[in-house]
């Protein structure tokens, strides 16, 4: 399970606020937050940089995995 949302929403950023930091998909950040993909590894890089957190505190459930 991600914390994309909680971090989002901590930051006070909509999904398309988000989603033009990133210049990812508005549907693709809903998709990360509801678990129904994951992120390629250079998206984690981009949310984790536009909130202001790292890649593990983010995707903790992504350490170890390639």
């Amino acid at each position: 399970m991600n914390r994309l949302r909680e971090f989002r929403k901590k930051k006070g950023l909509s999904q398309l606020r988000l989603a033009m930091l990133t210049n990812i998909q508005p549907p693709d950040i809903s998709r990360i937050e509801n678990n129904w993909f994951r992120p390629y590894p250079g998206w984690r890089k981009r949310l984790a940089r536009a909130l202001g957190t790292t890649e593990a505190e983010l995707f903790p459930e992504e350490q170890g995995k390639v």
